[in-house]
């Protein structure tokens, strides 16, 4: 299959790296791969993980600039490359892509669908122009399928296919001779961009604040650079965390390129998010075998219940917002840490959500559509 993935910007986040095993296993396996990315707005670090047998598409468009000169050489990279499936990663890149549609009518195109709330946010318009653009819309999970069918899209063109973790890179990580949590450094790790209003952030720290008057050795990394526009608010946060006394204790890291490393070290994640569809960051942990404690809602809620219904014990959930509650899940978890089998929280998410059985699904839906579109 020749197949291109379209996305607007390509920095460090659990949507990227998601994308980048995804180009890599399928040209692994065979097919002739494109990674198109619309924007210049790109960390290099992360394009260096892409595998040289996929090519990458740079338009170059500057933030915020005319749209239509690179939607024309979009649809002509499209043709020239004879593509037979466009998978969009969002509804702008959708739209984007209407040129090319038009000028390439047995292109198969999709879009996933990467969180909770962004379906609502689209107007009638936005929506009638991708019904009449798209093949079929993944969700990343049922409670953003729900969002979808809740616009009144045809169900028969709407399926879910969950998020995924390379578990060569994410493996299990044995932590067992560290000896008693609760007798020594404690550490906590939250991965994502630092988007307090969806991420909860600000959450996590006064969690960490009340439960450092109990475990003075405790400390906290936040991993993931500000999203845009919220700088200011992460140096905020920061001064903030140092005028409370809690600069050795809460370290603010920034981007991290070797995330596994980050994680290995931990004994504890956090996802305190306020939305989240589904939590790519939350299987990476689970992968190494890290208990983890993230908020009762959308995604993160079905993937620890998932688990939990298959015997598996891989944290607690809170409710979103509540530091009190996420200080009391963490002491929890810190005083009954022994509880938690590492081991079988890694071979539970390798067997779910690994990377082979997320191509094969991907695969089987895009011959289904090619086969579609040719008859």
């Amino acid at each position: 299959m020749k197949v291109m993935y379209l996305i607007f910007s390509f920095n460090v986040g659990g949507i990227e790296r998601l994308l980048v095993d995804q180009c890599n296993g399928m040209a692994a396996r065979g097919h002739m791969v494109t990674l198109c990315i619309i924007n210049e707005d790109v960390t290099e670090s992360i394009l260096k993980e892409i595998s040289p047998d996929v090519e990458v598409l740079m338009l170059h468009r500057p933030a915020g600039g005319r749209q239509m000169p690179y939607m024309r050489t979009l649809a002509k990279e499209v043709q020239r490359r004879q593509v037979e499936i466009l998978h969009c990663e969002g509804m702008n890149c959708v739209l984007f892509s209407i040129l090319a549609k038009v000028r390439n009518p047995k292109l198969v195109v999709l879009n996933t669908v990467h969180d909770v709330g962004n379906y609502p946010s689209y107007s009638s318009g936005e929506i009638w122009f991708s019904n009449r653009i798209l093949d079929e819309t993944v969700a990343i999970s049922d409670s953003v399928k729900g969002e979808i069918l809740e616009k009144k899209m045809n169900p028969d063109k709407v399926t879910t296919i969950c998020n995924a973790v390379d578990t060569e890179k994410f493996h299990y990580v044995d932590r067992t001779g560290r000896g008693i949590l609760k007798d020594r450094e404690i550490h906590l790790v939250h991965v994502a961009r630092f988007y307090p209003k969806k991420k909860g952030q600000d959450t996590l720290l006064l969690a960490v604040e009340m439960l450092l008057v109990r475990y003075p050795k405790l400390h906290c990394t936040f991993a993931g650079a500000p999203a845009k526009g919220q700088e200011e608010l992460y140096r905020q946060m920061q001064q903030d965390a140092e005028n409370k006394g809690l600069s050795s204790n809460v370290i603010f890291a920034g981007s991290v390129d070797d995330v596994f490393t980050l994680l290995a070290g931990a004994d504890l994640f956090v996802l305190p998010s306020n939305y989240e569809g589904f939590g790519i960051s939350l299987i990476e942990a689970m992968a190494t075998g890290l208990p983890c404690v993230a908020s009762d809602l959308e995604g993160p809620a079905e993937i620890m219940r998932r688990a939990e219904s298959e015997d598996v014990n891989a944290g607690q959930l809170v409710p979103a917002g509540d530091a009190k509650a996420l200080a009391d899940a963490l002491e929890d978890m810190i005083q009954n840490y022994e509880q938690y089998d590492g081991r079988k929280i890694s071979a539970y998410t390798a067997s779910v959500y690994g990377m082979d059985a997320f191509l094969d699904q991907n695969e089987t839906l895009y011959r289904r559509l090619i086969n579609h579109r040719r008859q």
